[in-house]
């Protein structure tokens, strides 16, 4: 999103820090291991936490937060699974932080001013100016003594090789690492779990009476030993109920009630576009109901038929009251998230074709290797199997998991990760420990891109977390008081 306060006009707030092995190198995954210590990481955990809204009383410990207040959990073989504790944010960055922003006396916002040019000095070993562009034709230049790149793990890449007045080959990409290792955290349906008592199942991770009282939720993830034994890319499953046939009674009291609610803004708004966006995420995902239009004469007809089946709501209560389910449960879905193995074919280059601002377009060449697929096959059986027995069901595997020679019909959940990424020497990465460019003096990267790998975990926790630790060194190598 090109607007103050970027992904978070849309994402679900999700939060959890890195495991420890998440940032270890492991000798079965290739170009694995951050150069930076998770311990000095955590340190920055605390201010994370401040920033995004995060109660205090909620521990953070190695990738998870504390695990408060759950009274009900599935009996996990802990070495197998394990139940990472998420948190949601509340915080909205635009509306959180826009008045502390214009308030200050050291800040200016450039708004509708897409950068398309960091313009290098001979020798392409420091930044002398930033080119901008409006859609109006209007251009400019912003100097200043330091630059930190910070638009997201695609157009951190896009920019850098974007800018190649004096290196043809575009900024800090000497060593031909700008774009390289480009990932995501793959999701694929992994099959489904039927029989046995699903509710069991579903109440520790899908609960919305939860999620209201709390904010915090679990995620069944692979347990650090079965990684290890096994040979795995970290993995995560979420189970979705898929309902039988909605009594009648029920159905029409959910849409009486519909057509009570404000009416969804129109195509083209803001709105709009937004929610638009958020179902293209959503691509396996069960859908919501459609919206209904409200009439007089439809509201009748609703309420005859709520009448005529009281026993179909009342029956719906007495579940709620109970905390159950307000209808059957067909199956629960499995859906599964796994962590993508860096991979220097998987990148994202420029194609020749141009936009309105007359920038190249990216392309994106996002590739899985054997590792990965190999790797979520056996994690999607493993997740299936436990979840099953938990509940007393039976795992029914997506054909995919059962058949190498089915590739898993993968979407991404746009996390992307890995296109500057932090390595210690220059033939390695883009960025050095310091998220310094390697080679430039005055140019620093911040977000995911400088990530080296992804666990499964929501990057945005540990991307405030480094940019904390980014503006801190700003602060001190450029003494700067108050950046």
């Amino acid at each position: 999103m090109r607007a103050l306060g970027g992904s978070s006009r849309l994402w679900g707030g999700g939060c959890v820090p890195l495991a420890r092995m998440d940032m270890a190198a492991r000798d079965w995954v290739p170009c694995s291991g951050w150069p930076i210590d998770f311990d000095e990481l955590a340190t920055w955990w605390t201010g994370a936490r401040e920033l995004l809204g995060i109660d205090a009383r909620h521990g953070i410990g190695d990738g998870s937060f504390g695990n408060a207040h759950f009274d009900h959990a599935l009996p996990l073989r802990d070495d197998l699974t394990a139940d990472r504790v998420c948190f949601i944010s509340p915080v909205m960055f635009e509306s959180q932080y826009r008045k502390l922003l214009e308030k200050s006396a050291n800040i200016t916002l450039l708004f509708h001013a897409t950068a398309t040019e960091l313009a290098a000095a001979p020798g392409a070993g420091h930044v002398q100016a930033a080119t901008i562009r409006n859609l109006d034709g209007r251009r400019g230049s912003v100097r200043a003594r330091h630059y930190v790149l910070a638009t997201g793990g695609i157009e951190n890449a896009r920019l850098l090789l974007a800018s190649d007045s004096v290196a043809p080959q575009g900024l800090g990409n000497r060593h031909d690492q700008v774009g390289r290792h480009f990932m995501d955290h793959p999701r694929c349906l992994a099959g489904q779990v039927v029989d046995g008592d699903l509710w069991t199942l579903l109440r520790p991770y899908n609960s919305d009476d939860q999620r209201r009282r709390l904010p915090l939720y679990r995620e069944l993830s692979l347990s650090e030993r079965v990684q290890r034994e096994r040979r795995l890319l970290n993995a995560r499953a979420r189970p979705y109920p898929v309902a039988g046939a909605v009594p009648t009674g029920l159905q029409a009291l959910r849409e009486l009630r519909a057509t009570f609610r404000p009416s969804p803004a129109g195509p083209g708004t803001s709105i709009d576009v937004e929610y638009k966006v958020q179902r293209a995420l959503a691509v396996g995902l069960p859908e919501p109901s459609p919206p209904v239009l409200a009439s007089g004469r439809r509201r009748a007809r609703l309420m005859l038929s709520v009448g005529m089946n009281a026993g179909h709501v009342a029956g719906a209560l007495a579940r709620r009251l109970r905390r159950r389910p307000l209808h059957g449960c067909q199956r629960v879905d499995l859906m599964t998230y796994f962590e993508q193995s860096p991979n220097r074919d998987s990148r994202i280059t420029l194609s020749d074709s141009r936009d309105a601002l007359g920038m190249r377009k990216v392309r994106v060449d996002w590739r899985l290797t054997d590792l990965d697929y190999a790797s979520y096959r056996t994690s999607a059986s493993l997740l299936g199997e436990e979840t099953a027995r938990c509940c007393g069901g039976r795992f029914e595997p997506a054909p995919w998991v059962r058949d190498p020679m089915v590739q898993p019909d993968v979407v991404g959940t746009a996390h992307h990760i890995g296109t500057t990424r932090m390595s210690l020497r220059p033939e390695d990465g883009v960025v050095d420990p310091d998220c310094r460019v390697h080679g430039i003096d005055n140019l620093h990267v911040a977000g995911s891109s400088v990530f080296p790998t992804g666990g499964w975990a929501f990057p945005t926790f540990t991307i405030v977390a480094l940019a904390m630790r980014l503006a801190d060194r700003l602060r001190t190598g450029l003494e700067i008081v108050g950046l």
